[in-house]
């Protein structure tokens, strides 16, 4: 496997990872599972769980972890984050969120949240990254917001999706809510893949917010 097209984000991400964090969840898989593969060759003591509730997403990612050969210590499962987990409390040393929970509507990111907390072990962080509302799509013209969801209905030519396009303060106050203390706070434009293979890049940067929390 070549080399992974450069994320900022995720490198701010891994870079936050210990060599004491032996157990990571990664909710919502990475594109290809680039960045779990990386979890796993940073430390050959680590396992990954990661999830996803996109079944071809995991079979993508799978065929390239195999391909990595470490099928053994990095998990693909589907899973919804969006309902509880069956996790022990204070089951993992890290988790990592990154372009995953806007996804989610305001409440199942409160349930989501509180969950992520439960199965978190104390003294130990959580990143998140989730796109802005100063991304351009949450900027266009015909864009509907839902008040109760906080979810922002974006349509064009040939697509229409809903995101939870957040400010800091929404994430910040979010995380807080289910419990998290948070470390560090930033915002900056990033240039997002479209496809699984990081193949093709969205025409414009996106502006994303990006959260280092702890329980």
């Amino acid at each position: 496997m070549g080399k992974a097209p450069f994320s900022t984000s995720e490198e701010h991400g891994l870079g936050l990872i210990s060599s004491r964090d032996l157990l990571i969840y990664s909710v919502g898989i990475s594109t290809g599972g680039i960045a779990e593969i990386r979890m796993a060759q940073l430390n050959p003591n680590r396992k990954i769980i990661a999830t996803t509730i996109d079944t071809k997403g995991a079979d993508f990612a799978k065929q390239r972890i195999i391909e990595a050969g470490l099928n053994d210590r990095i998990e693909v499962k589907i899973e919804d984050i969006s309902q509880p987990l069956l996790y022990r409390e204070s089951y993992f040393d890290f988790i990592y969120a990154r372009l995953v929970l806007h996804y989610l509507p305001k409440q199942k990111l409160e349930n989501t949240l509180r969950e992520l907390h439960r199965i978190l072990k104390p003294d130990k962080k959580l990143f998140v990254v989730v796109r802005s509302i100063d991304c351009p799509d949450a900027k266009k013209e015909g864009t509907i917001f839902n008040p109760e969801t906080c979810l922002t209905t974006c349509k064009g030519q040939d697509y229409e999706y809903s995101r939870y396009f957040h400010t800091e303060k929404s994430i910040s106050n979010a995380l807080a809510k289910a419990g998290f203390a948070n470390l560090s706070v930033n915002s900056f434009d990033e240039q997002l893949f479209i496809d699984f293979e990081r193949t093709m890049l969205l025409p414009h940067p996106d502006n994303v917010i990006e959260v280092t929390a702890m329980k």
